[in-house]
């Protein structure tokens, strides 16, 4: 009996060990799938020669599906009937609807479209080449795209090949027939090509038509046409013909029916270099100077400024006086000084009080160069967000610019043919003029208030990092001998 009991004591003992060492955990399900889908099989095979088949099958290692496949995928020569493409568990089928060309070597890319269905991992690039004739096509042309007016590469560029080399308006009216699109990077790659003659575009295809019929788009082109007999390199600098027209403005202010305005001050302050800008919520039609008085200092004394209204949005009145620093000054506005294209005018009288900044306030930037090309007409432009805030041209090693406000500015290098000091947009129709070039220094320079802001030993730079051979991009393989 008391071995029993024993037995018993140790038994429940064990019970309660295990239903504390025993908790249910929920499965980890293992590490992410990161792996494309890999291809195992197809029929006809690819690169096959003497192609004739309607139909091309593939067959990966995992169940596939297709995303964005109208935005990804490039045939080339490019076809009157587009291949209807789909997907079913393991495999992607192609069915040709075009009439192929004898002797032509074709590509079908699909970019990133053949993805696994579990995480959606692309399969980069995924090309498919065969040729009609004895043999594949295997010269290729790669480069950069570069933005003419910043000297930044730029990704997602059409580049087009044209073989009518006699007619300027094709790129106009006609679909290219070899085109991929730039990569990160600006680089772009188009293979198999046969030897021959082309006209070479590229295009910032907003409408998706791969057709320069919109003189806002930007484009960049070869003056003359290229013989291709090897594989080449090249760079392209894109620009826009004309500047988009803005939207019209739709905000709350602006559809109300009373034309209002603000005055741009730095924390209350006027900048000593620039003018006042009076910036309106409507273009105007017009302004009367006499409605705006500008007075200084504590005995407030008027003085005479000159005015200007913006050529582009008439939507900024600069008042220019040549400032005094650390002043007060005061703007007295009439009712209705000023008058927008609908005939509203500011209804009530305003006065703003503000002071101007002081000398201390601002800093200097000076850049000494190891060597220099001032043989040919080289400006430095300074840049904030974009915009070109001062610019001077290059007369010597050193460069100085002074009265800066402080922070980080990028410099760029403009190659200034025409020598007017500002960036010229080039022309296709018509004169085919080639835009001016502009080239970014790295790194940016930061520059402190009242400081000299001194950076010694820096390297010139009149060109950008050569076009790579091995660029990749979106792969194209063109054809037809």
């Amino acid at each position: 009996m008391q071995r029993a009991a024993i037995y018993l004591c140790l038994l429940l003992f064990l019970l309660g060990a295990f239903s504390r060492c025993a908790q249910i955990v929920a499965p980890t399900g293992g590490p992410k799938d990161t792996i494309a889908p890999r291809l195992t099989a197809t029929v006809p095979p690819d690169s096959s020669l003497h192609f004739t088949a309607k139909k091309i099958s593939l067959t990966f290692d995992e169940y596939v599906q297709l995303q964005n496949l109208q935005e990804q995928m490039i045939v080339t020569p490019y076809p009157k009937h587009q291949p209807v493409v789909t997907s079913k568990l393991q495999n992607i089928a192609i069915s040709i609807k075009d009439t192929l060309q004898p002797n032509t070597t074709y590509t079908i890319n699909l970019g990133s479209a053949v993805q696994d269905i579990n995480e959606g991992n692309p399969a980069e690039d995924f090309q498919y080449v065969f040729s009609t004739g004895d043999y594949l096509d295997s010269l290729q042309i790669s480069g950069r795209l570069f933005d003419a007016a910043t000297g930044k590469t730029d990704s997602n560029v059409v580049v087009m090949l044209y073989t009518r080399t006699d007619d300027d308006s094709v790129v106009l009216r006609e679909k290219p027939v070899y085109y991929t699109r730039s990569k990160s990077g600006g680089r772009f790659r188009l293979r198999n090509l046969p030897h021959g003659t082309y006209r070479v575009f590229a295009l910032k295809d907003a409408n998706n038509d791969l057709q320069y019929n919109d003189s806002t788009e930007a484009i960049a082109f070869l003056n003359d046409s290229l013989r291709l007999d090897h594989s080449d390199s090249l760079d392209l600098y894109l620009f826009k013909e004309k500047e988009a027209v803005p939207a019209p403005d739709t905000s709350e202010a602006a559809k109300k029916d009373t034309l209002t305005y603000s005055v741009a001050l730095d924390e209350g302050k006027q900048e000593l270099h620039n003018p006042l800008y009076i910036r309106f919520s409507r273009p105007l039609q017009q302004y009367d100077s006499s409605g705006v008085t500008l007075l200084e200092d504590t005995l407030l004394r008027p003085v005479t400024p000159v005015f200007s209204l913006d050529d582009s949005t008439h939507k900024t009145l600069s008042v220019d006086w040549k400032w005094k620093e650390e002043m007060p000054y005061r703007l007295l506005l009439k009712a209705g000084f000023a008058t927008d294209t609908g005939g509203l005018k500011p209804p009530k009288a305003d006065t703003l009080s503000f002071t101007t900044k002081g000398a201390s306030d601002y800093g200097s930037l000076i850049l000494h160069f190891t060597h220099a090309d001032t043989a040919h007409p080289y400006v430095l432009q300074l840049v904030q967000e974009d915009k070109v805030v001062k610019a001077a041209p290059l007369t010597g090693k050193d460069w100085k610019m002074e009265n800066l406000k402080p922070g980080s500015y990028n410099v760029r290098v403009l190659e200034d043919d025409n020598r007017n000091g500002v960036w010229d947009r080039g022309r296709y129709y018509g004169e085919k003029k080639q835009p001016e070039r502009v080239i970014p220094l790295q790194p940016d320079f930061n520059v402190r208030a009242n400081w000299d802001n001194d950076f010694p030993g820096l390297l010139w730079i009149t060109d950008p990092q050569p076009a790579d051979s091995t660029a990749a991009g979106t792969d194209s393989t063109a054809a037809g001998r």
